[in-house]
């Protein structure tokens, strides 16, 4: 009943903290705090805002442990992100291209799943223990890519609420069956809250790749971004995220430097219908000659996606939800521009 007073208005704060209270009861603190979350966002009455803080405080405490899964099926235009173009010119010479190496229809099964321990040492601060696996899988072989990935760090909570992680990883990547490349990471983050609609998440990461049978790849990659979420409305969210990232490979060629911006929002309607949209450009440029094409790349990749759901439609405890994204990179390399459409159906849940 309250979850369906939720899906009728949600724009109602205080329907949000009814379904909170009654998920905490039940056992369900993530599914409480998204709420309490959302309803935040809006004016609310002083006693209001003082039981809306005092529950995301008994929350907090209690979430030593995280869990997710999804699976989709996803058939994409081009998954290998291949040129559509037949010849390219090296100078004044063309060159045909093998069919096998252009772009090319699938569909795949993607997979993420993953977990985390964390038991408390103290008042705000835990270990963190996880692992996680996301996998592409297609018919065709080449096109499979697998990543497993183990974290062990750090966690907790500053007595002014905001939130921060320092683990370690190491990571393993498989592409077509065969190892790929192993990388040993650090990665850093902090959250805060700005007012009260708004939560600001800062982000570093550091890892150092050794690939198999690709040297020239070798070295440390390195990113930091900033997310902001800010909740318009409970049932309108806005996003925005920031990020650079450097890729020093033994290779000038391969080494190089980005940057993305991207914006989003998601909106709730009354009935449950939950809408969102994401959209992004990001830009790369290489530090060092191609040694074939004898031009320093510089890439621009555009990129649009769309996601819909309901939120009382359940399978199980299974969320699905439909998405369609394309995708477009330009570059001055004919080898590097090409364009890619998915269609997914996925299903999800966190526990």
């Amino acid at each position: 009943m309250l979850s369906g007073q939720v899906s009728a208005d949600p724009a109602d704060p205080e329907a949000r903290i009814r379904l909170a209270m009654a998920l905490l009861l039940s056992g369900a603190p993530d599914r409480a705090r998204y709420h309490l979350l959302q309803a935040r966002g809006t004016p609310l009455a002083v006693a209001e805002r003082i039981q809306l803080d005092a529950l995301l405080a008994r929350i907090e405490p209690r979430r030593d442990r995280e869990g997710w899964l999804s699976f989709a099926i996803v058939p994409e235009t081009n998954p290998a992100q291949r040129t559509d173009t037949d010849t390219i010119w090296i100078g004044d010479v063309p060159f045909r291209l093998n069919p096998n190496a252009r772009a090319q229809r699938a569909t795949g099964l993607h997979i993420s799943a993953g977990g985390a321990l964390m038991p408390q040492i103290s008042a705000g601060l835990r270990v963190r223990l996880g692992a996680s696996v996301a996998a592409r899988l297609y018919g065709n072989r080449a096109l499979r890519d697998i990543t497993l990935r183990g974290d062990l760090g750090l966690q907790g909570q500053t007595t002014g609420g905001h939130d921060w992680q320092i683990t370690g990883s190491l990571a393993r990547r498989s592409l077509g069956g065969r190892s790929f490349g192993q990388g040993m990471g650090l990665h850093m983050s902090w959250s805060q809250r700005l007012g009260r609609a708004s939560v600001l998440r800062l982000r570093m990461d550091g890892v150092n790749w050794r690939f198999a049978n690709h040297p020239a790849l070798d070295g440390p990659q390195l990113s930091a971004s900033a997310d902001l979420r800010h909740v318009l409305r409970p049932d309108l969210v806005l996003t925005a995220t920031v990020s650079v990232s450097r890729i020093k490979a033994r290779a000038a060629h391969e080494a190089g430097r980005s940057l993305r911006v991207g914006l989003g929002a998601q909106q709730s309607f009354a009935g449950g219908p939950i809408l969102g949209i994401d959209a992004y450009t990001q830009t790369h440029r290489r530090d060092g000659g191609d040694p074939v094409l004898g031009i320093i790349r510089s890439d621009n990749q555009v990129g649009l996606r769309l996601r819909a759901m309901h939120r009382d439609l359940t399978l199980g405890t299974y969320s699905p939800a439909i998405e369609i994204s394309t995708t477009r990179q330009r570059s001055n390399s004919p080898l590097h521009t090409w364009r890619n459409t998915r269609a997914s159906l996925s299903l999800s849940r966190a526990f």
